[in-house]
């Protein structure tokens, strides 16, 4: 993930071994790695690695987070989020930035905004195409006929 060069706050300083179970609040400071399972909240403004055997089934505030491993739950990520070809997310993601590697795994939503809540009165899925237009996505239709 490109986590750990030249930066404090992304060196894995933090372990939760495989077969280490936690439930409840985590916050740290650095790096971690998690290659056993985590139920719960997860909060930091470094980097979170889940390994191979990882998965976590919380609600993530984090900087960078790097998914190898399973995750349930809600992410938001300040800067970026990267689902390798091992990896799994089932949940929703809010960051600037998604990469996800070709075999990965992926259902749930993606906002790419710094908000995670919907626009008020009004359908998402039918926002302008055509933003200068006035047309919604439904409208704008061309008939080259």
């Amino acid at each position: 993930m490109g986590i750990g060069k030249g930066k404090k706050s992304d060196e894995i300083v933090s372990l939760l071994g495989k077969g280490t179970e936690i439930s409840g609040d985590i916050s740290f400071s650095g790096g971690m790695r998690v290659d056993g399972a985590v139920k719960g909240t997860v909060r930091s403004e470094g980097s979170l690695i889940i390994g191979p055997s990882g998965l976590i089934d919380a609600e993530i505030n984090i900087r960078n987070i790097s998914i190898n491993g399973e995750f349930r739950g809600i992410l938001r990520a300040s800067d970026r989020v990267e689902i390798h070809k091992e990896g799994k997310v089932f949940g929703d993601i809010y960051s600037p930035c998604l990469i996800i590697e070709a075999g990965a795994t992926f259902e749930g939503r993606c906002n790419m905004t710094e908000t995670d809540t919907e626009p008020q009165g009004k359908d998402s899925s039918k926002k302008s195409a055509y933003p200068d237009s006035g047309q919604d996505a439904e409208s704008a239709v061309v008939d080259n006929d």
